[in-house]
């Protein structure tokens, strides 16, 4: 298969890239720089600018299938220009990409396309939630941006295309990301949970996360899957796993929740909520994951 990946150079996109060339498949990705493009028997680069909401159409010649991640971090001070910045960055780039498709010839078949378990409601109590338990969803900033991203994806199964969604939950990676700020300050024996430490950590391994996106494609499933590990944890025994691992014991108290607000503002909400989020439908589509369990991939990380 020759897959179009938007975000391919992020640590997801990369990971999903990486697996589906050693998997035989080829890869066509979307960068905004020039120095950024290779062309490779199995990996070429094409230009993009979603602010100017330009494309090099060639990068949908031979494609069967695309893969849509881009989008601006959200892990950055929630300024209202920022807030706009997160939200227009997803939907014009997911805008940009439909209508490539409708002004070009092309053998597109499947798009998958990202979502994230700020979706679903801030509940430390209730059980793990199915992709088809909401509404009611979350009601904050983070969830308005899940919604609207969901809701532009689904134009690609309006124009005839097999359309599946990822739900990605926190993810955990040896290269980056919330991995390795959640164990920065373990290292220093300043690790510590966040306010109550109660909260539902729905996380999933970076390797786990491409294994879903690719069995997704590789089985045409349509559709909203979780993007989340069988095993979630809470906050503060999940730092004490990340200090175990690493041979630093957590032993502080929780930041408070106030704290956390005053440092992070309204972005703190990302880190304080709790979404206890199923992985049960992907797997009885048949996906098998390597790291069930969280210490195993923290091995894996960390050790």
């Amino acid at each position: 298969m020759v897959i179009l990946v938007t975000g391919a150079t992020g640590l997801v996109g990369s990971k999903i890239s990486e697996d589906l060339r050693s998997q035989g498949h080829t890869v066509h990705y979307l960068t905004t720089r020039q120095s950024a493009l290779k062309t490779e028997s199995n990996y070429k680069g094409f230009l993009w600018n979603v602010n100017e909401m330009t494309i090099d159409a060639d990068c949908v010649i031979g494609v069967d299938a695309l893969i849509h991640l881009a989008g601006e971090t959200v892990f950055q001070k929630w300024t209202k220009e920022a807030k706009k910045r997160i939200l227009k960055s997803r939907i014009d780039s997911t805008e940009l990409l439909l209508r490539l498709l409708q002004e070009n010839d092309h053998q597109v078949k499947q798009v998958v396309t990202a979502s994230a378990i700020g979706i679903y409601p801030d509940d430390q109590n209730g059980k793990a939630l199915r992709e088809n338990d909401i509404p009611p969803t979350a009601t904050n900033y983070l969830a308005d941006v899940c919604i609207a991203w969901e809701k532009a994806g689904a134009k690609f199964q309006q124009i005839g295309l097999k359309h599946a969604v990822v739900r990605i939950g926190i993810v955990l990676s040896d290269k980056g990301g919330a991995l390795d700020q959640m164990s920065k300050p373990v290292k220093l024996f300043a690790g510590a949970g966040f306010g109550n430490g109660k909260m539902w950590q729905s996380w999933v391994s970076n390797d786990d996360l491409s294994g879903i996106f690719i069995h997704i494609l590789n089985n045409t499933l349509e559709g909203i899957y979780n993007g989340v590990a069988p095993h979630p944890i809470r906050n503060r025994p999940m730092m004490e796993a990340i200090g175990k691992v690493l041979g630093k014991p957590v032993f502080l108290p929780n930041v408070p929740e106030f704290v956390m607000k005053l440092m992070l503002g309204e972005m703190a909400s990302i880190v304080l909520a709790s979404q206890h989020a199923s992985s049960e439908k992907i797997e009885e589509q048949g996906y098998s994951f390597e790291y069930p369990k969280l210490e195993m991939a923290l091995e894996e990380y960390l050790g």
